[in-house]
């Protein structure tokens, strides 16, 4: 019997204890939730916060839907005009050395490429989806040519990181 009267009185200091957790939702957040809420069912997709990443997400770019072409290789596309010179030389570059195999192609190749991807990565006036995956395409391409590139190194990993912190897959 007492073990009993125990249990409830467990029970129910545990009960009154889990209820004070519950937070209550300010009225001005209410109202935005029932809105994003019927919004959301609406177009069955939820909204983003509206900081500046997500900002920047949110703005899209016509380049970006329902294109197949490589994001490295579309600077025609971007807004940005030493983006798309940057990447024009560096793929100009990089062909060259692809041809000739010199070491003043190498060289030359290593510079543009890491020029592009740095202006990509560090300058760039784009969405960080349109801007990384490029970028961390060329500091590949430079650790192929040189494998201890120390710049490259680093910035690689920092791109592979920014993925693992949004919870995204690593771009191939």
């Amino acid at each position: 019997m007492q073990y009993k009267a125990i249990r409830i009185v467990i029970t129910m200091t545990a009960a009154v204890f889990l209820s004070s957790c519950a937070k209550e939702v300010p009225p001005e957040l209410l109202s935005k939730n029932q809105n994003k809420q019927q919004s959301s069912s609406q177009q069955n997709q939820q909204e983003m916060p509206d900081d500046s990443i997500h900002r920047s997400l949110k703005s899209g770019n016509p380049h970006t839907s329902g294109s197949t072409e490589d994001d490295s290789k579309k600077g025609e596309g971007w807004n940005d005009e030493k983006v798309v010179n940057l990447t024009r030389e560096a793929d100009e570059a990089d062909a060259k050395f692809r041809k000739t195999g010199a070491a003043g192609d190498k060289s030359a190749c290593i510079e543009k490429q890491m020029a592009a991807a740095n202006y990509l990565m560090f300058e760039a006036d784009l969405p960080p989806k349109e801007k990384y995956k490029p970028a961390l395409q060329r500091y590949r391409r430079v650790l192929e040519i040189d494998p201890k590139n120390d710049e490259a190194i680093a910035n690689k990993k920092q791109i592979e990181d920014i993925y693992i912190s949004m919870g995204k897959p690593i771009p191939e």
